[in-house]
């Protein structure tokens, strides 16, 4: 069994306090780097907005889960080593939130949007009259890059940490094509 040595900033980033008077000291103990990515997939499992059919998202809606995910990131980032790959991986998708949340989404105003049977060159007047974003094809393909991002960070953490993922959530992850998996 090999012994490992911290050194003593390791160990005196996680003090908290040191009685002076006394031999004591209380500290934080560092919170292994699978526990906490472990819990960003148990909160990402329930985030809808990662995974069900596009067609079913309220921009509203969308908005609020993404902030909610930009947040928690933030959070899981506080409890990674700043330089691990984690931690290099969870910025990358805390990005993609921000980027989806402030750019404005790719303009497709030559695309024409099915309604029943008639085309139209714009989206219908009801998305506009709610004050939220427009369901336009711009905003489907911001979603869909937001959610590739997504697809291709959370599978290389689940291998890396070896975690399960719910198939809801793993229904975003890359498919290796037969041409990536060929050995000569």
């Amino acid at each position: 069994m090999a012994i490992v040595r911290r050194g003593f900033d390791a160990i005196r980033s996680r003090l908290t306090g040191i009685g002076f008077l006394s031999v004591s000291a209380s500290w934080n103990p560092p919170v292994a780097q699978r526990t906490v990515i472990l819990r960003l997939f148990n909160f990402l499992e329930n985030r809808r907005v990662l995974y069900v059919p596009s067609n079913f998202e309220i921009p509203g809606d969308v908005e609020r889960s993404i902030i909610e995910i930009r947040n928690e990131l933030t959070q899981v980032l506080n409890d990674l080593p700043e330089d691990s790959r984690a931690a290099r991986r969870v910025r990358h998708l805390r990005t993609a939130c921000r980027h989806f949340l402030e750019d404005a989404p790719p303009d497709y105003r030559n695309i024409a949007y099915r309604l029943g049977d008639d085309f139209d060159r714009g989206p219908p007047a009801r998305w506009h009259d709610r004050g939220e974003r427009a369901l336009t094809p711009g905003y489907f393909v911001a979603l869909g890059e937001l959610r590739a991002t997504f697809g291709l960070q959370l599978s290389a953490l689940a291998a890396e940490f070896e975690i399960d993922v719910e198939e809801d959530l793993a229904s975003i992850f890359p498919i290796a094509s037969e041409r990536d998996s060929y050995e000569p």
